[in-house]
């Protein structure tokens, strides 16, 4: 998992509208937290936004996060 692939996730589930403001927080804190060298926490942050995203029902940007984890 790299920033660059973290940040082409943001952007895509951004362009299909799957991300409101906690989720944006969640991948955000996921790049800061890679960019800073602590892998643990941004995998914490992307399952939260994983399982969001399911109980959202949208389950094929839930895969999408699971890919990078």
């Amino acid at each position: 998992m790299s920033v660059d692939d973290l940040e082409g996730l943001k952007n895509w589930l951004s362009r299909i509208g799957d991300l409101d403001s906690a989720n944006t927080d969640l991948i955000e804190n996921a790049i800061w937290c890679v960019k800073n060298g602590n892998v643990y926490r941004a995998e914490t942050s992307l399952r939260t936004l994983a399982s969001n995203l399911k109980k959202m029902g949208k389950s094929e940007s839930a895969k999408a996060v699971e890919r990078l984890l």
